[in-house]
């Protein structure tokens, strides 16, 4: 080794220089590289070095937006990996045609030609049957209306949305349930020995089944409807 004040080459391990008498390190310093520099990088600041750093998160898919308005349900494809297909048949088809069919129904039942050509022929066995059809055409008329408004619920992704929709299809179920119940009653075999009574039941049938399977779909999804 050489002596880093006077040059002069001493004996490796030396305190000291015997030539010029300088203290030295037990160790020669290794010189900096070529084009090496003495500052040392600043690694960058993570997120929580900043005191008043608050993380944010997306906003959720169907969430409200900071600038107003709802995301459009048709930029929602799927959630959590679960297809969106039958969301998307609800809001723009089978609430549309619920809110048009139970109009129109209700209509036909309140005037007295829900049975067609054939109305005059169940009344006359049953006039009792005219005030049921009555009761049961303010029920769908009803029920149409609250078809749009379930829907509305569902575009705007509220939190309460799934509920309107197993409330709206309750209801409907139970409407189906008293209809088929009280005109079997009131028109007995006539009612047996036609087409009516097997749709009746295919109806009802199909309604608890929608509750069913809607109950469970809208559970999956439960965290998209936040508003």
């Amino acid at each position: 080794m050489f002596c880093k004040y006077c040059g002069r080459q001493i004996a490796d391990g030396s305190l000291f220089c015997p030539g010029c008498g300088n203290q030295l390190n037990s160790a020669q310093e290794t010189p900096p590289q070529a084009g090496a520099s003495s500052y040392q990088q600043t690694p960058p600041s993570q997120p929580g070095s900043y005191p008043n750093y608050t993380p944010t998160t997306p906003p959720p898919v169907g969430g409200y937006r900071p600038n107003g308005g709802y995301q459009s349900p048709n930029s929602v494809s799927t959630f959590n990996g679960y297809p969106m297909k039958w969301y998307k048949f609800l809001i723009y088809f089978a609430l549309f045609a619920s809110c048009v069919g139970g109009v129109i129904s209700g209509i036909l039942f309140m005037a007295g030609k829900a049975y067609g050509e054939m109305s005059e022929i169940w009344y006359f066995f049953s006039s009792e049957l005219r005030i049921v059809d009555l009761l049961s055409g303010i029920v769908m008329i009803a029920l149409g209306v609250m078809a749009i408004f379930v829907r509305q619920k569902l575009v705007q992704f509220r939190k309460d949305a799934p509920s309107y929709l197993l409330i709206f299809l309750s209801i409907s179920t139970a409407h189906s349930a008293a209809r088929l119940i009280l005109t079997a009653a009131l028109a007995g075999d006539l009612f047996f020995s036609s087409s009516l009574a097997g749709s009746y039941v295919l109806v009802l049938v199909l309604s608890v089944l929608m509750i069913a399977l809607n109950n469970v779909y809208f559970k999956k999804r439960a965290s998209l409807f936040v508003n």
